[in-house]
């Protein structure tokens, strides 16, 4: 088998960063990358919104579907899911500020946040029922149909940034030191 290889050479005009930092770039770019994946905003305006239509419905005379302990439950730990991911998010952002960066803690971000948005969806169309699962062209239509498109296509970070299975293995290994796995 032959193997050729060819070596470029640039001006250093055209250089991105400091000499022999590349890989340095190419990390700190996918950290970003990884970050802004998972930002808490649009699930947390969801959360918002469903708790304000469940706190104003009906389901007795004399109760409000806030009222059930499941519904509370499934609000519990969408807010606290939100609230963590704010902290691992607010983290990231502090090591990318002060220069640290860590592509295990990255990744953490990536894992938690794709999986929890999942979840999290999942949880508030259990809230809202059949209703949820309405599409825009619906009359029905509660919250133009965004929990349903936001549930369907959040399995798309799963991989989409790194596959979460790639992602625990940069954990384990640059964040635990443990091995390699084959």
């Amino acid at each position: 088998m032959l193997l050729f290889m060819t070596i470029l050479r640039f001006p250093d005009t055209h250089l991105v960063g400091e000499p022999n930092q590349g890989w340095s770039l190419i990390t700190s770019q996918l950290n970003l990358e990884r970050l802004a994946l998972v930002n808490h905003g649009p699930v947390e305006e969801l959360y918002k919104n469903v708790l304000k239509l469940a706190e104003s419905t009906k389901i007795n005379n004399d109760q409000y579907l806030t009222d059930l302990s499941w519904v509370k439950r499934n609000f519990a730990e969408v807010h606290s899911g939100i609230e963590a991911l704010k902290l691992i998010c607010w983290k990231q952002t502090w090591i990318m500020e002060t220069g640290q960066l860590n592509m295990a803690e990255a990744s953490v971000a990536k894992v938690y946040g794709s999986e929890f948005f999942i979840e999290a969806y999942r949880l508030l169309m259990e809230v809202m029922g059949e209703l949820s699962l309405l599409k825009n062209d619906s009359e029905l239509s509660i919250l133009n149909a965004r929990l349903e498109r936001m549930y369907r296509t959040a399995s798309i970070l799963t991989f989409g940034g790194g596959t979460n299975e790639v992602q625990r293995d940069i954990i384990a290994m640059a964040g635990l030191l443990m091995p390699r796995t084959r």
